[in-house]
């Protein structure tokens, strides 16, 4: 058992334990102060058994470019279990059979909220939770910007109580922290991550069952089937919307895929029976497998590289914050508004960096820029 005390010793005098909104405090605290991203994890791990019990823990990076659960930092649960999980388990995982749309709200779910525990006694997910092992728990995936980045979960063992409202309302309290934190340093190594790649999934007969915000922002779901005539049988595509080309790609589907949940919609046998229909299929891993290689997954990327992009800046003389914010304008078609979250600016000193990159190079604005960068025809004014 950990116990928390406040940094106040002095020459014989006792410390206080901390209160539960100071360990809480505490908890928001290090996910930010802490840069290095494992020893973060540990730490939040340890202090969270300050306010609640549970056995193991763990974080599942996501990809926001395709929805794909990517490595693991696992707290208190053999690490044997990782390869397993990603390549065959991940599939059968309740959580992981959500509909797509829910993944991204940052709100805690207990596992017996998704489906009843004695039917995933007959799937062969309880192979896994017995490896583990656990037979609760308390989940919640964190983003930042409406990208999922990360699941985060604790767990206890079977003969455990099951997680309570109070356990759930400290994740949720953690959650959009951590989300936060996550994605600052995500866009601190990289300012395009996620940002400029759009996601789009369709059924086996072409109806687009899918789009995550990078796509909403990049077309309307009324032309999303261009993207799809723009998909060779192999390789990648290319399409032209507006100034812009895109490189299309399909991405394959894998077990450890936030969007299995598509594949198994009206898919017969494989139909949940949980409380809200997401449930534990029982289907073997064939059958799983062949459902999720009908969908067809694809990806929506800028032709132009970053790097190079940047570098054009460059050559204007922007300081490095002109230059990050003005990359991450062109390249991400975001709102200044958009921009100032994601920077942690407000939007006034947004466009002060903005109006001054667009001083040097000697532009009127974004669009003038585009067409001066990509060189394209017209002067990009109106």
């Amino acid at each position: 058992m950990i116990t928390f005390y406040t940094p106040t010793l002095r020459r014989g005098i006792s410390m206080r334990p901390l209160s539960r909104q100071q360990r809480l405090l505490k908890i928001i605290d290090l996910v930010y102060e802490i840069d290095n991203g494992e020893q973060m994890l540990s730490a939040l791990f340890s202090e969270l058994r300050g306010l609640l019990r549970f056995s193991s823990g763990v974080l599942l990076p996501i990809d926001p470019r395709s929805f794909e659960m990517l490595g693991v930092h696992c707290f208190d649960c053999p690490a044997e279990n990782t390869a397993p999980y990603f390549e065959h388990y991940a599939a059968f995982d309740p959580y992981v059979r959500r509909e797509p749309g829910a993944l991204i709200v940052k709100q805690t779910v207990r596992l017996s909220d998704l489906v009843k525990l004695r039917d995933v006694d007959h799937c062969e997910f309880a192979d896994f939770m017995r490896l583990v092992p656990y037979r609760h728990a308390l989940a919640a995936v964190v983003g930042f910007d409406g990208q999922p980045l990360a699941a985060f979960s604790v767990h206890r063992r079977r003969e455990a109580r099951d997680f309570g409202d109070d356990d759930m309302a400290v994740l949720d309290q953690i959650a959009p922290h951590l989300g936060r934190a996550l994605g600052i340093r995500r866009w601190r190594a990289d300012p395009a991550m996620g940002s400029t790649a759009g996601l789009l999934v369709f059924g086996a007969s072409g109806e687009l069952l899918f789009m995550n915000a990078v796509a909403e922002r990049l077309l309307p779901s009324t032309v999303a089937t261009a993207v799809l005539d723009a998909l060779p049988p192999a390789g990648s595509g290319a399409l032209r919307l507006g100034f812009q080309r895109y490189r299309v790609s399909r991405l394959p589907w894998r077990a450890a895929s936030l969007l299995t949940r598509l594949a198994l919609l009206d898919s017969g046998p494989c139909r949940g029976d949980g409380k809200d229909g997401a449930g534990a299929c029982a289907g073997d891993w064939a059958a799983v497998r062949h459902l999720g290689s009908t969908l067809i997954i694809v990806s929506l990327v800028p032709f132009q590289r970053r790097d190079d992009i940047r570098s054009r800046l460059a050559h204007f003389g922007l300081s490095p914050r002109e230059l990050e914010i003005t990359a991450q304008k062109v390249l991400g078609g975001l709102s200044n508004a958009q921009l100032a979250q994601r920077s942690c600016i407000s939007e006034e000193t947004v466009k002060s960096h903005l109006h001054a990159a667009y001083r040097k190079i000697g532009v009127a604005g974004r669009m003038e820029l585009l067409f001066s960068l990509f060189g394209l025809d017209g002067d990009g004014r109106g």
